[in-house]
């Protein structure tokens, strides 16, 4: 049970408040502390270059409980002393009303902080950002690591750091990197997609030096490890870019595939070829199953052609077996112009073999069956 309970518990067994004033005072509590959680972000979905996330929307404010005013309770509200309205205004939070005066207090808001906030020059705060700071933890010595980092901030930027527990440790280092000049919204895309300085220092080592700050973020949106661009460089792809290496953790193209596709010939491929196979679905699976028919000159614009186009190793089992000469750009045609294994099928039921792959193409597009 927390300190406000109990307190609300015991004006009540002390007849300072009536049963209902205390239910009423509950029933706020309850309804203050599930407010306190606070919205997430959804998840991200993977896109070929993806936004920034927009800033993370500032936690609610407690609302003010029985007792404020407007309330048919006249006084003071029953949880704030004189005292600690008079310190508030000392520091430089006067004339507040009661509601907010307990904001405050419910948020754990000490006259102190406040003085020492407008010592720093924030003279114009207002009850809610002096709360939105202090949910946060933004203490005036963090605010003071800031500004000599040569951070640029006002109020709300100072939150956002503090709900992405940017730090000025992870600030100086970043600094260290020469990403450019960072502002307020690099560094907490930084802390949002948990980009770490190691990560940035040893992508370079293995090439990729001439790195922006977006460049950094969508490395760490797609989860691109190091080892990821050690494996390439194995595998002899000496020259690549940011956004090619941020395609292929897009589309799930691991090194591990481009070793299958190295060891079945296909030496040639750039990474975007790497790239298009994966939106497409040629996989080595679908490789060799093509292969098993015998089909020559099975090269990567005509596995894509074939995927495109539907041509499943069904369907070419089917028409392989009606035609065992049908080439792959055949098949793509006979699916182009809406042949069916099953319509060429009745071709060969009622002209035996004396028919081509060519002739039923032709047959088909020209709607002109001789069967």
């Amino acid at each position: 049970m927390n300190d406000e309970r109990k307190m609300i518990l015991t004006m009540l067994a002390e007849g300072k408040i009536t049963a209902d004033e205390a239910s009423a005072l509950l029933d706020a509590l309850e309804v203050s502390e599930s407010a306190s959680a606070g919205p997430g972000f959804p998840p991200l979905p993977p896109m070929p270059r993806m936004p920034r996330l927009p800033r993370m929307p500032t936690m609610p404010i407690m609302p003010p409980m029985p007792g404020h005013a407007g309330h048919p309770r006249h006084g003071r509200h029953p949880f704030i002393s004189d005292a600690y309205a008079q310190a508030m205004a000392e520091a430089g939070l006067g004339d507040l009303r009661d509601d907010k005066l307990h904001q405050l207090q419910t948020h754990h808001v000490s006259p102190e902080y406040v003085r020492r906030l407008r010592e720093m020059g924030f003279t114009d705060l207002s009850v809610d950002d002096v709360v939105q700071l202090n949910i946060h933890h933004v203490r005036p010595d963090y605010i003071q690591a800031m500004r000599d980092l040569g951070v640029h901030f006002d109020v709300d930027d100072l939150v956002q750091l503090g709900i992405h527990h940017v730090r000025p440790e992870f600030v100086r280092e970043m600094q260290e990197l020469k990403l450019g000049d960072l502002t307020v919204d690099d560094l907490v895309q930084l802390g949002i997609h948990n980009v770490r300085p190691a990560l940035v220092r040893e992508v370079r080592e293995l090439g990729l030096t001439d790195l922006t700050v977006d460049d950094v973020v969508q490395l760490g949106i797609h989860n691109i490890q190091p080892e990821t661009v050690h494996e390439l460089r194995k595998l002899g792809f000496k020259e690549y870019d940011v956004d090619q290496i941020v395609q292929l953790g897009i589309h799930g193209v691991r090194p591990s595939f481009i070793q299958q596709l190295h060891q079945m010939g296909y030496t040639d491929l750039s990474l975007d070829d790497m790239v298009t196979f994966s939106i497409h679905n040629v996989t080595a699976e679908f490789i060799k199953e093509m292969r098993g028919f015998g089909f020559k000159g099975l090269d990567a614009d005509t596995l894509v052609e074939m995927r495109i186009h539907n041509v499943t190793p069904d369907f070419a089992a089917a028409i392989h077996a009606l035609l065992p000469d049908v080439t792959p750009e055949q098949l793509v045609e006979m699916r182009i112009h809406g042949l069916s294994a099953k319509r060429a099928a009745k071709a060969k039921e009622a002209l035996g073999d004396d028919f081509s792959a060519e002739e039923l193409i032709g047959w088909q597009i020209h709607g002109e069956p001789v069967w």
